[in-house]
């Protein structure tokens, strides 16, 4: 007690309000032009090409080679696309850009490739009213499509690519202050949710149709992720700028990239970010997340995020990032190694540097052969807020490929259970992604739940270790014995996931999503043993799971987990534990000011004591 009222006198009042955030103007829109926003913005000045002309004219590493999926009259201004389990590709059409919501005609269209050579020669039209949109994904028995002010779900019958009527509005209240930054680019993530991202001067209040304020989630500058059977819409990590994507690597760690602000980020669950404008949701964060950039690259708008986990590339493509620098015309590449508990990027060079100044890449996707697909939005101008518009007739996918690349036809959707574990295992995660939906659609039985614990207790590498886990918890059958015996394995990052998902439904989350209340019941068993890994366990990886999963157990529960992760001195100067934990921690100290005061007299992290200190002496 003494240590705290010691710090507590030399407290002062004067803190700064929160560093990297710069105000947003009256009204909470952006300006109509923004100097740094439109900093290096070349407008092409050489005549548009082919479809064809343009895959010519790519730079790529030797062995690599474009070709054209298909283009305009077929394809025009493909702002997002999917793969169903059949590997064919669904696009959605935006013409209205950069007018939201626009005109009812707009489409998504399906493209399939018969023949078996890349190039689509079927196209099927299946929605054709669509207003501005900007995201789509399939799964759970239908299409999947964000167009503020609404996520939209279009029911499909099976072996049916028809919808009739019109669609079902499952959130609404997106916002449409930026066309630049709305919700975009869906993902299913590893856990079973559908991931997006979104804008940060786009102000969105999501919530069921017919929501209250109070029941209502603000999003901006986020990720969010949303439970396609448990109904559940979460701001899952906020801040930063204009992210356009997010991608997993073989180990579960997710990354996405931003424009303007340093581009590269290491997403986690409760983060959050240094912010191109605007102030954190909560007025206690003090600070906020870095950037794990190595550098900035100049005047660049980046879109898209792959993680390659395909099987054509040769290995040292695997687990690399790519996306794209729209206004450079061209495809990065990166690399992340270790850093504490998080990562640092290293450039690996440009992949795709295009001859045409009209590319505009998006987003890139491998398939099932192991390709990469890329959407071309090609334009003369690559952004709105430079007025100079061009036609809406062109646009364009393409696939990156190399000579090695053999021919597939696919349909996951008939496999049997058996078969969709053993996807689980195989050296392209694309059918591992598809295999685990699919198995979370149907619901695990008794033989493929012993199937994957096989692989999770047996199977020598950590990547399928964890595929078993992450199917396990999808398709319901993940008990707490499992997960519990999970937390003893040799692998950090499967310790790692085991407590991110045993906290998954913590009634603590309830404080997260919409609706829903908490209820008063006795801590679970296995709490006592994330706190002796938060003060056992040696990965810092694992403390920052524990850190960020304390945010959804029920303030009350989080006192020796908080006291376990403030130990660790080691961690002061880690990059994401001291701010993961004073996250965590700021609502318990906020309650109790009494254990705030031991937790405080025993910390051993100065920053966390600082903000400890600031927050009781707040008063509020």
């Amino acid at each position: 007690m003494r240590h705290f009222l010691i710090i507590l006198a030399t407290a002062t009042a004067a803190f700064a309000a929160e560093p990297n955030a710069k105000p947003l103007p009256p009204g909470g829109k952006p300006p109509p032009t923004d100097p740094l926003h439109d900093k290096g913005r070349p407008v092409a000045t050489t005549p548009s090409m082919t479809p064809d002309e343009t895959a010519k004219a790519f730079k790529l590493p030797p062995g690599f080679k474009v070709q054209v999926v298909t283009g305009e009259p077929d394809l025009v201004q493909p702002i997002a696309y999917t793969q169903d389990d059949r590997g064919r590709l669904w696009v959605v059409t935006n013409t209205n850009y950069p007018v939201c919501p626009g005109k009812p005609q707009d489409s998504i269209i399906i493209f399939e490739s018969t023949r078996g050579d890349g190039r689509a020669d079927k196209r099927t039209v299946f929605y054709d009213k669509l207003t501005f949109a900007s995201g789509i994904a399939i799964g759970h028995g239908g299409v999947w499509v964000g167009a503020p002010p609404n996520l939209l779900f279009f029911p499909l019958k099976d072996g049916v690519d028809k919808f009739e009527g019109e669609p079902q509005v499952v959130l609404d209240g997106w916002g449409n202050e930026d066309t630049h930054e709305m919700l975009n680019d869906f993902t299913w993530g590893p856990d079973g949710w559908l991931y997006g991202t979104h804008g940060v001067f786009t102000f969105s209040h999501v919530g069921k149709p017919g929501a209250a304020k109070n029941e209502r989630t603000e999003i901006n500058a986020a990720v969010w992720r949303y439970h396609p059977v448990k109904k559940i819409f979460e701001r899952w990590a906020e801040g930063a700028s204009n992210q356009w994507g997010i991608d997993w690597n073989d180990h579960g760690e997710a990354f996405f990239a931003a424009c303007v602000i340093p581009h590269l980020w290491h997403a986690i669950q409760g983060a959050r970010y240094a912010r191109q404008g605007g102030q954190h949701a909560d007025p206690n964060t003090y600070d906020d997340i870095k950037t794990i950039a190595w550098g900035r690259y100049e005047k660049a708008g980046y879109c898209g995020m792959m993680v390659y986990l395909g099987d054509l590339f040769p290995p040292e493509w695997r687990d690399t990032l790519f996306f794209h620098d729209i206004h450079m015309n061209k495809q990065r590449n990166e690399r992340v190694v270790r850093s504490g508990s998080g990562f640092k990027s290293e450039r690996n060079g440009d992949f795709m540097d295009s001859g045409d100044k009209w590319f505009r890449g998006l987003s890139p996707q491998y398939g099932p052969d192991g390709s990469v697909f890329v959407n071309d939005w090609y334009d003369k101008v690559p952004c709105h807020q430079q007025r100079e518009f061009t036609d809406r007739t062109n646009g364009r996918i393409y696939k990156v490929t190399m000579d090695s690349v053999k021919p597939v036809q696919v349909d996951l959707s008939k496999s049997s259970e058996a078969e969709l574990v053993q996807y689980q295992l195989h050296a392209n995660d694309w059918y591992v992604r598809h295999a685990r939906r699919i198995l979370q659609e149907r619901g695990l039985t008794k033989d493929g739940s012993a199937a994957l614990e096989k692989i999770l207790f047996e199977n020598p590498d950590d990547t399928r270790q964890l595929r078993a886990l992450w199917t396990l918890h999808c398709g319901g059958t993940l008990s707490e014995a499992t997960a519990l015996k999970a937390l003893k394995a040799d692998s950090e990052w499967v310790r790692g996931w085991a407590i991110t998902l045993l906290c998954e439904d913590m009634p603590g989350r309830a404080t997260l999503s919409l609706g829903g209340s908490v209820q008063q019941i006795d801590p679970p068993v296995f709490l006592g043993e994330i706190a002796r890994l938060a003060k056992e366990d040696k990965s810092p990886s694992v403390r920052l799971r524990i850190a960020s999963a304390a945010q959804r157990i029920p303030v009350q529960w989080r006192w020796p987990i908080l006291t376990a992760l403030a130990s660790h001195a080691e961690d002061a100067n880690d990059q994401n534990l001291p701010l993961m934990l004073w996250y965590a921690a700021e609502p318990a100290v906020a309650a109790d000011t009494a254990k705030a005061a031991e937790l405080l007299a025993s910390c051993q992290i100065p920053k966390v004591q600082e903000f400890i200190t600031r927050r009781i002496a707040s008063g509020k």
